[in-house]
């Protein structure tokens, strides 16, 4: 006999969370109601109707070892439409994550610009700041040297 762990997809949680409805085999989850099986978190009713394909299909499987295992452990089939529009979502997905890096790096790389240009403008700003005491005090001296000679 087996267990409902065998279909791929189920664990020991999604198993407990099924013999809580009722559905402690894979031979009562092949007759199960999709709807039903949506109650448990985390199962579309997609998802139910794998779970019901795959255990419909191990109580069908010859009771050799080897295929029981391949047949337990298939996925449950997408039909080709909804395939191809996972795929095409996983890609847009991909390269949004993608854009998302780009507009990160060079966010990091402005901000990174940003303050090394205003430690430069500190910088100038200090010896800026510098030749201008140096050109007052010169000014004063050459003041006080009008003062001394009278002129």
């Amino acid at each position: 006999m087996s267990s409902l762990t065998d279909i791929r997809g189920i664990g020991p949680a999604l198993a407990k969370a099924l013999k809580a409805l009722g559905i402690a085999s894979p031979e009562l989850l092949a007759r199960a109601d999709p709807s039903a099986l949506t109650q448990v978190r985390g199962i579309s009713t997609d998802r139910a109707q794998g779970f019901i394909d795959a255990a419909t299909a191990l109580g069908e499987a010859p009771s050799a070892p080897e295929a029981k295992a391949k047949t337990a452990r298939a996925k449950p089939e997408a039909s080709g439409k909804k395939a191809s529009k996972k795929k095409a979502d996983k890609k847009a997905t991909a390269k949004k994550a993608d854009a998302k890096a780009k507009d990160k790096k060079a966010d990091a790389k402005k901000a990174s610009k940003k303050k090394d240009d205003k430690k430069k403008a500190k910088k100038d700003d200090k010896s800026s700041a510098k030749s201008k005491r140096k050109s007052g005090k010169a000014a004063k001296g050459k003041a006080k040297k009008k003062k001394k000679s009278g002129k």
